[in-house]
């Protein structure tokens, strides 16, 4: 099926830089570094400054919401701003997540352990169920239609912009905002050094794209930033959790296939490489062998920004960028190389298999 979804806004809070299609290109065109080792968190991560949501949220709305919360309001609050989008328009959302809001899961948790039912808080609950953040984000931007919370490890985002693709392919929806939000845990991340992740950079933030219909689009004037021409998810043989070792890729032929592509078609591609040596050793694999003999340049936003579901989304908005400049992320603090312009490949590997592909023009 081909989507047919494109892309008209963009909103981003993350820990480089906040704001929309404009921002980004002019980060993407020489990206900084926003990683570093946070002495409150005593891990490498890439943090969001707290002021940031507050340029994009109310004082009154702050004292109800939680931290994570506000990124994904604030990041949505811009993405309708760039796509010319007001609050109460016919609207659908779709939002992946890796971790969800545990700063309020393990309150919850830890009132219970210090004092029993009566230490269980009626305020916090609410925000220990995974789709708090997309409820927050709907309720704040008015957004009437279908609302959707996917919860999965490295490609989250992606998914959910496959999703909320295939929503406007089927004709379900005219228009869907779609993102990624994570915040970094100092729990979580000592979880995952100790489980073997300790060269993983975790990150935070939070990123939606709004996706519509091209009819839609072209009805209100809306300027088209990319298209979404091409999606496929499959799932990889591998271990729960683990490394497979097929090579063989599942999702890209059959994106390509749905853009009506062959393997020499992408000029390049966006990547989910991020620190962990297994999987991006094995996501290599995958895209020499899916795209050989052809081997177009790779970039991948996740050593600039760490890995969460924002970043994920992130990349879709980028490849969009590259496909209208001509340029790709270059190594860090060197301005942009010059690559294809015209159409590209985001690709995500997870561990346990799960495998995403957009063709993103």
């Amino acid at each position: 099926m081909n989507p047919a979804a494109v892309i008209t806004g963009v909103g981003s809070i993350n820990a480089a830089f906040s704001g929309g299609a404009e921002a980004l290109g002019a980060w993407l065109a020489r990206p900084g570094s926003a990683v570093r080792r946070s002495s409150r968190l005593g891990v490498v991560a890439a943090e969001v400054d707290l002021a940031l949501p507050g340029r994009f949220v109310g004082e009154s709305e702050a004292r109800r919401l939680t931290r994570i919360c506000q990124l994904a309001v604030a990041a949505g609050r811009v993405a309708l701003e760039d796509a010319g989008l007001g609050a109460g328009a016919d609207l659908s959302l779709v939002l992946g997540t890796e971790f969800g809001d545990l700063h309020s899961t393990m309150a919850f948790a830890d009132g219970y352990l210090a004092s029993g039912p009566s230490g269980l808080s009626a305020l916090l609950f609410p925000n220990t169920v995974i789709n708090a953040m997309a409820a927050a984000t709907a309720i704040a931007v008015t957004a009437h239609g279908p609302s959707l919370t996917l919860n999965a490890r490295t490609v989250a985002g992606e998914l959910a912009v496959i999703r909320a693709a295939g929503m406007i392919a089927g004709g379900r929806v005219s228009a869907v905002l779609a993102g990624g939000v994570d915040e970094i845990n100092p729990r979580v991340s000592e979880v995952l050094a100790d489980l073997g992740a300790d060269a993983e950079v975790r990150g935070e933030g939070a990123t939606f794209v709004v996706l519509e219909s091209p009819e839609a689009a072209r009805s209100r004037g809306a300027r088209v930033r990319g298209e979404i021409v091409g999606v496929a998810s499959r799932t990889l043989p591998a271990r729960p959790h683990g490394v497979g070792r097929d090579g063989a890729s599942r999702a890209i032929p059959i994106a390509l296939a749905a853009a009506g592509l062959d393997a020499r078609a992408p000029g390049w591609v966006y990547a989910s490489l991020g620190g962990d040596p297994a999987r991006d050793a094995w996501q290599a694999r995958v895209l020499d062998e899916a795209l050989a003999p052809h081997r177009p340049p790779r970039a991948s936003l996740r050593p600039w920004l760490g890995e969460h579901a924002g970043v994920d989304v992130l990349s879709v908005a980028a490849a969009a960028w590259t496909a209208r400049s001509g340029r790709l992320p270059a190594d860090d603090g060197e301005p942009a190389r010059r690559v294809p312009g015209g159409q590209g490949l985001v690709h995500g590997l997870a561990r346990g298999g799960t495998e995403v592909a957009m063709v993103v023009r």
